[in-house]
């Protein structure tokens, strides 16, 4: 993976602050835990501010990492602002 994962949970109840760092770039954005059987987190795309042409791998390599942890994703665009 060229990118690193930090997530910090419960920063408000079901809250959770996920930031993606590749070299000097970080970007950060809240994902929820989702009521769900399976542990799942909701990630909303747009608030990351990843530039276009990187999405569709960044968004791999989070389904990668929260795999790892045993957690599913569910994504969406953005929340409909």
């Amino acid at each position: 993976m060229g990118y690193t994962f930090k997530l910090e949970k419960n920063i408000f109840m079901y809250n959770h602050l996920l930031t993606i760092t590749k070299g000097q770039k970080n970007y950060k954005a809240i994902i929820e835990s989702a009521p769900t059987k399976e542990k799942t987190m909701v990630i909303w795309l747009d608030d990351f501010k990843f530039p276009l042409e990187d999405v569709d791998i960044i968004k791999s390599e989070i389904i990668k990492w929260f795999a790892e942890q045993n957690v599913k994703c569910i994504f969406y665009e953005g929340k409909g602002r």
